[in-house]
């Protein structure tokens, strides 16, 4: 099947036409971009409407194909990376990517593909969600602070919007294969162009890995019984994926369709860290969306209108095997999920499969008709449906009353009060009203609201307002204020274990965030940003003393980031970013100082040259932790792409280059926390038709 999906891929990789635009020139054209110029780059993801990225009322970057390809990013996960106040945190589970702003769990954090939001009801962006391929993307819009008032929940810390390549960024045909280390493949095609008046750009793309397999000498089963751990062993954290992308186009209207399908996904470890070489789980989603959007509907206003239709389905396959064959069960609660004590001869099994849809309508307006003010005001229907939920255990409670024995055969718990979460429909509403005035020379106010109002918990109302000042035209300076919440998932209003309690009385949290940016153009070539803030969370969801989900955390961070871009030469360019925080409540999941710097370099007619380096400071550990802290890394990776002709490209990149030992801070019963690849290349090959 897989080398039936890769020549399938490549069946017209040899049909070549004229040469297009050649990715080198593009790579250069980066660099040759002034400062200025970068700034008055066109965004949307701050108002919803295209403002200059100096003027924009948020702290806002962007990464465009061009830094994609210049840094060699493969994935969204190492594209994130160079944005200030952003840590990607590795899980231990399936080694998922998990985004975080500014200290906050990954769950303020929403993420978006061309506006819709990648999330369930159960797992936030899904229990084996691995993240995206960048060969879609054409651009990434971040919001680092709150956007709920534009976009509503999980936007708490900030908000990014991945905006896939359309029919004019594709550029005609392309095809590629790049060749990885930990046996990874990747075949790519795509095809951009105009047919019969329709705009059209289609992307498939097939991948397969085996994952960096670290090697772990203990498990959380270890400590238990170290004869029937599988450590010392390796984590498998392989699995194949196909990604495809439609997009057609024509006049004021708009049609998307993607279908993404994961296969053979390994987990590599479980919740409690032991390793599972079971499980082969599946994750399948598809997307489709009809936007209609005319900015001269009617005199002084535009109109824009979107109907999305989403699909989502998981299973875990045979797994997770959660503790190994031949597992005794000693301590009910601590060990088998309240299950009878004794003898698992398969181990404890635990399957889950579950299917999920999704129904979105918005409509808006923008009104121009007051002079000096933009004034945007529209509503939305949203419908999520987890309309299949199998559960399958042989182990713990399938009722108040009633305890599976030891060692007996998988039980259908679907339904019951101990499935991972309910068959049921959450249902919003939501308003949304923003004005835009510009009330004098250089000086923008911005302020708006959203309503959402919920079938499960009721409404949230999030404000938010920004005063921007062009003092000069090289100095902007932005004060925001932004109200943002996440609203409780499925799991903590639903889900009971032996060891966790629902609460559907719970409220969303609650987050107030004020933010001090400052962009100063230096001279033509050299930029310095400041960004102060103070980013307090209420009402955040945590478990009590018996183990039910209550609104009863708190916790306030203030930080600065700071950012500087040098253009040194017309060949050569270097950017970096420098972060720190202070957290009252401290999520030493993250840690508090980060530092990024990178160089980019046209060091020869067609050839440029890409080095990046990571810093990221220690991670601090919780009282009580026995482990040895996990100090201070730096990561670099580096990337050289060739263009010998406009038809051909070539790349080739190191990750990790000095091949350091890089630990993630992870459960306690990995005494080493979890390793981060080593030292990896990869090769890779474009042709343009």
């Amino acid at each position: 099947m897989k080398k039936r999906t890769f020549a399938i891929l490549f069946a017209g990789l040899f049909q070549a036409q004229a040469a297009h635009a050649d990715t080198a020139e593009e790579v250069a054209q980066l660099l040759s971009i002034s400062l200025e110029e970068l700034m008055a780059t066109k965004v949307t993801i701050s108002t919803n409407t295209l403002q200059a990225l100096s003027r924009a009322p948020s702290a806002v970057s962007v990464i465009t194909a061009e830094d994609i390809k210049a840094t060699g990013a493969r994935n969204l996960a190492e594209i994130l990376q160079s944005v200030p106040g952003v840590y990607i945190r590795a899980n231990l589970f399936g080694f998922r990517p998990q985004i975080t702003f500014r200290g906050a769990t990954s769950q303020n954090t929403l993420l978006m593909v061309d506006g819709a939001p990648v999330k369930d009801l159960v797992w936030n962006a899904g229990i084996f969600w691995r993240g995206l391929s960048t060969t879609m993307i054409d651009r990434v819009e971040i919001i680092r602070g709150p956007g709920s008032a534009l976009f509503g929940s999980d936007a708490s810390a900030g908000v990014i919007n991945v905006i896939t390549k359309t029919a004019r960024g594709i550029d005609n045909s392309e095809a590629g294969v790049r060749a990885d280390s930990f046996d990874t493949q990747t075949a790519w095609v795509q095809h951009g162009g105009i047919w019969n008046g329709f705009a059209i750009g289609f992307t498939a793309e097939a991948s397969t890995t085996a994952g960096h397999r670290p090697f772990f000498a203990a498990d959380g089963q270890t400590a238990r019984d170290p004869s029937i751990s599988y450590a010392p062993g390796y984590a498998g954290y392989g699995l194949d994926s196909e990604d495809f992308r439609f997009y057609m186009a024509k006049g004021n209207w708009r049609l998307q369709a993607d279908y993404l399908r994961r296969r053979n996904i390994e987990t590599g470890l479980t919740g409690a860290a032991t390793l599972d070489p079971l499980t082969r789980g599946s994750d399948n989603r598809y997307n489709l969306a009809l936007f209609y959007g005319n900015q001269a509907f009617a005199k002084d206003w535009g109109l824009n209108a979107e109907l999305r239709y989403q699909h989502l389905d998981y299973t875990s396959g045979d797994g997770f095997l959660e503790r190994p064959p031949g597992f005794v069960c000693v301590n009910s609660v601590r060990d088998c999920n309240g299950g009878t004590p004794g003898l698992y001869p398969v181990g404890l099994l635990n399957q889950m499969r579950s299917a999920e849809r999704r129904w979105n309508f918005e409509v808006s307006g923008l009104y121009s008709g007051v002079k000096n003010h933009a004034i945007r005001l529209g509503g939305g229907y949203v419908a999520q449906d987890l309309y299949s939920v199998e559960h399958f255990v042989n182990y713990g409670k399938v009722s108040d009353t009633v305890t599976l024995p030891a060692g007996g055969p998988l039980v259908d718990i679907s339904g019951s009060n101990y499935a991972f979460a309910p068959e049921k429909v959450r249902r919003t509403n939501y308003l949304f009203l923003q004005d835009v005035w510009s009330f004098a020379d250089n000086w923008e106010l911005t302020a708006g609201a959203r309503y959402d109002h919920y079938s499960d918990f009721g409404g949230a109302l999030n404000p938010r307002v920004a005063l921007v000042w062009q003092s000069t035209d090289r100095l902007t300076t932005k004060l925001m204020y932004g109200e943002a919440f996440r609203a409780p998932s499925y799991l903590e209003l639903y889900a009971r274990t032996a060891a966790t309690q629902p609460n559907d009385k719970l409220m969303p949290e609650r987050s107030k965030t004020w933010d001090l940016s400052i962009s100063y153009l230096v001279t033509r070539d050299f930029r310095l940003g400041l960004d102060l803030y103070q980013f307090a969370q209420s009402d955040l969801i945590a478990q009590d003393s018996s183990g039910q989900y209550q609104n009863m955390g708190s916790n306030t961070s203030r930080g600065v980031e700071l950012e500087a871009q040098w253009v040194a030469t017309q060949t050569l360019r270097f950017s970096g970013n420098l972060t720190d925080r202070e957290d009252s409540t401290p999520n030493n999941a993250v840690p508090k100082q980060t530092a990024y710097l990178r160089a980019d370099w046209v060091f020869m007619p067609r050839w440029n040259w890409n080095v990046q380096a990571n810093w990221i400071g220690k991670h601090a550990l919780a009282p009580g932790d026995p482990r040895a802290p996990i100090g201070a890394y730096t990561l670099v990776d580096t990337t050289v792409r060739y263009s010998p002709r406009r038809e051909w490209e070539f790349a080739a990149s190191i990750r990790n280059l000095f091949d350091v030992d890089a630990r993630e801070l992870s459960s306690r019963s990995l005494v080493n926390n979890l390793p981060l690849p080593m030292r990896s290349v990869f090769a890779e090959v474009r042709y343009k038709f």
